[in-house]
């Protein structure tokens, strides 16, 4: 018998994860893992939310504005995302295998290489700010208030990386309380913030789209303060001493051998949404007034059902890189296979309410005719799409969880440059549908993509990546 075989035989069943996860069966740690990411996410929601929500009941153009900023603060969490996945492999892998100097190198070097990172996207969307929002088809106020608001939040860039990294870091040791706790603050910070800069009396309210980027700059911020406490002073499994900071050869390689394909996986993804929106934007210019702000309502809206698909998606990609850490092959399948079950009857029950009930939904964001108008058939297509939503979300984060980035990225790409872009576009503007034939066309993607990922799991080859 191989080595490879005699190591997918070897019985590691009685081995036990390291602290709080130890003893519990697979099922319930699904459940401690997922259950803070979930209150996480549903803070993270709420301040993308609540900024919709009010630029909502300020303009369409205001709306418009924000839309254009939503896709840029992604882009922002997407690449310091790049480097949170890497570090968190590692970091997961590492306490899976009762290495603590290894997860503290981990998160010395990461934290590193998201300041340098965000201080370069600081630059350069301050500088290309108005060529971004024109790329969206805006004009006139549209235009202007988009430029204002990105101006205003690439000063706070670095201060969301290190943010992201550090909680992403503690999600993979099994601390998943502290994130929570922290974005428990930003989200209070930023609801505070941004409505005082907007509603409030002068001099502090008034400011309108900028006071909504300066609160949410501002809790920021205070979240990366909070991150860096407590991996600095707190209790957590992972701790940042100052000279992990300085650049290491060997933990950086690690780190980027896995973060470069999904660096190049979140920019495809980014740009293919992106040229989604600048599709939409065309639209909203030329046919369908407000189709920009329907589309960034829509997505605000849909990702009441992305919350617990996530949260159990962080679980599948913890779980699997400690399991493996472990040497411990069929658990990682198993803890995977239960959040799928999970996030595929959560968010399919989400989708059924998508369906009946899409004007309620929409009326929490705005009161304004038109997106009363638009919106709710675009929520109705995304409906039935919200189990396949959840199978590619899980599967992929289960592979990258197990450092397997790379073919995921391929999936990624394909599915996005060569099927999303060109039926968004065919459906859309070539036949007509608008912004509801352009949901209908991403939407049938997902459901393909899905179905490839899951027939790749099934292979099992994610198992024997090294990292």
């Amino acid at each position: 018998m191989s080595s490879n075989a005699a190591s997918d035989t070897k019985d590691n069943s009685n081995l036990e994860l390291p602290g709080h996860l130890k003893g519990l069966s697979v099922r319930r740690q699904v459940l401690v893992i997922a259950i803070w990411p979930l209150l996480e996410q549903l803070l993270g929601f709420l301040v993308g939310f609540v900024d919709t929500a009010i630029a909502g009941r300020l303009s369409v153009a205001a709306t418009e504005a924000i839309a254009v900023a939503a896709y840029t603060g992604w882009l922002l969490v997407l690449m310091f995302g790049a480097i949170g996945i890497g570090a968190a492999a590692l970091v997961s892998r590492a306490i899976g295998g009762r290495h603590r100097r290894l997860a503290n190198a981990a998160l010395g070097q990461a934290v590193t290489c998201c300041l340098i990172m965000g201080l370069l996207l600081a630059v350069i969307v301050y500088i290309v700010a108005p060529w971004i929002s024109s790329l969206m088809n805006l004009t006139g106020d549209s235009l202007r208030l988009a430029t204002a608001y990105l101006r205003v939040i690439a000063l706070a860039a670095p201060a969301n990386g290190v943010l992201f990294v550090i909680n992403a870091c503690l999600r993979a040791s099994g601390d998943t309380k502290t994130p929570f706790r922290t974005l428990a603050i930003v989200n209070i910070f930023n609801i505070v913030l941004s409505c005082t800069f907007v509603f409030g009396p002068e001099p502090f309210g008034g400011h309108g789209v900028e006071g909504i980027a300066a609160g949410t700059a501002v809790a920021w911020c205070v979240g990366m303060c909070l991150a860096l406490r407590a991996v600095l002073r707190g209790k957590s499994p992972i701790r940042l001493r100052l000279p992990r900071l300085w650049p290491e050869s060997n933990t950086l390689r690690r780190i980027l051998k896995i973060s470069f394909p999904q660096f190049l996986d979140s920019l495809i993804m980014w740009t293919g949404n992106f040229s989604i929106a600048s599709i939409v934007g065309y639209i909203g210019r030329t046919e369908q007034t407000g189709a920009l702000a329907a589309h960034v309502i829509v997505i605000r809206v849909e990702a009441l059902s992305y919350l617990p698909g996530w949260a159990l998606a962080v679980a599948a990609a913890t779980l699997t890189g400690q399991y493996l850490g472990l040497g411990d092959k069929k658990r990682a399948r198993q803890a995977t296979g239960y959040c799928l079950f999970l996030a595929a009857t959560a968010m399919g029950s989400m989708g059924v309410i998508f369906m009946m009930f899409p004007e309620p939904l929409v009326r929490l964001v705005t009161s304004e005719p038109r997106l009363l108008e638009l919106t709710p058939q675009i929520l109705r297509i995304c409906g039935p799409a919200q189990i396949f939503f959840a199978a590619a979300m899980v599967l992929d984060q289960a592979l990258r969880g197990a450092g397997d980035t790379r073919v995921a990225t391929l999936i990624v790409g394909i599915s996005t440059i060569f099927i999303r872009l060109p039926a968004a576009y065919f459906v859309g503007v070539t036949l007509g549908g608008g912004v509801a034939g352009i949901w209908l066309a991403v939407c049938s993607e997902l459901a393909l993509r899905a179905i490839i990922i899951t027939g790749y799991y099934a292979t099992g080859r994610w198992a024997r990546v090294k990292v």
